[in-house]
């Protein structure tokens, strides 16, 4: 945990020191404009709560395809990733504590969203189940958290690898963060559950609805679960990643 924190602590010194980190934070009032006046405009107040999470999920999902993934990157690039290779203790819990502190910075566009809808179109919706909204809301930021170690490992491997675009986009549409994932192909439909994101935003989305949610406890429990797959996953590629490149000599960029 002492070591968690350093890390975390370390973040947010860099992040304070540099930011043209924070820019996703500057993309999300865009996305909130387009989604929200497509909504209001067309009339269609049923896809208020639609509207409302799309740019906090994508937010959420930008922090880890980005900083986040380019946590040890970074470190590759100024060269210090070997100090943290040579140190006497397990370097990881630091590396996770990074990473956890940039995605904490993942609720801040969730008050975009609110404020923008509240000050540009004079609506906000409202959270029937806020239990529920705000345990989803935890599940994702840490199952989002195993996910940005497992993306830091994979960016590692590749000399000048950038594939947030990539590792954004389809997501986004298995998730249906946007547009549910009932609406999509029914051949894609099996893929989406494999992305935690999809059941976040279910479940996200039943929680501004009246209705009472149903396997509260079952779905938070997949978010979890795929954030644990995730994070040990991104641990073990971690340390064959720095196995490997201890045998090769190829630490550092030359």
């Amino acid at each position: 945990m002492r070591l968690l924190l350093t890390g975390a602590r370390m973040q947010w010194w860099l992040v304070r020191r540099q930011p043209d980190d924070l820019l996703t934070l500057c993309t999300i009032p865009f996305t909130v404009l387009v989604l929200m006046s497509i909504v209001v405009h067309s009339g269609r107040a049923d896809l208020l709560p639609n509207a409302f999470l799309a740019p906090v999920l994508i937010g959420l999902w930008g922090f880890a395809t980005g900083l986040a993934a380019e946590v040890l990157v970074t470190e590759r690039w100024t060269r210090s990733l070997e100090l943290g290779m040579a140190a006497p203790v397990d370097s990881h819990p630091v590396y996770l504590g990074r990473v956890a502190a940039v995605l904490v910075l993942g609720v801040v566009p969730l008050a975009e969203t609110w404020l923008l809808g509240w000050a540009v179109f004079g609506v906000t919706p409202t959270v029937h189940h806020p239990g529920v909204f705000w345990a989803a809301v935890g599940a994702s930021l840490f199952a989002m958290a195993g996910t940005g170690s497992l993306l830091a490992a994979f960016m590692l491997v590749n000399d000048n690898g950038h594939y947030q675009n990539f590792l954004s986009f389809p997501v986004y549409v298995l998730s249906g963060v946007m547009v549910p994932v009932e609406h999509l192909p029914e051949f894609l439909r099996p893929l989406s559950h494999a992305v935690f994101l999809s059941w976040s935003a279910d479940l996200m989305r039943d929680a501004l609805a009246p209705a009472p949610v149903a396997a509260v406890g079952w779905r938070l429990l997949v978010v979890v679960a795929l954030g644990a797959v995730a994070l040990v996953g991104g641990r073990l590629a971690l340390e064959a990643t720095l196995r490997r490149a201890r045998a090769e000599g190829s630490v550092a960029y030359a």
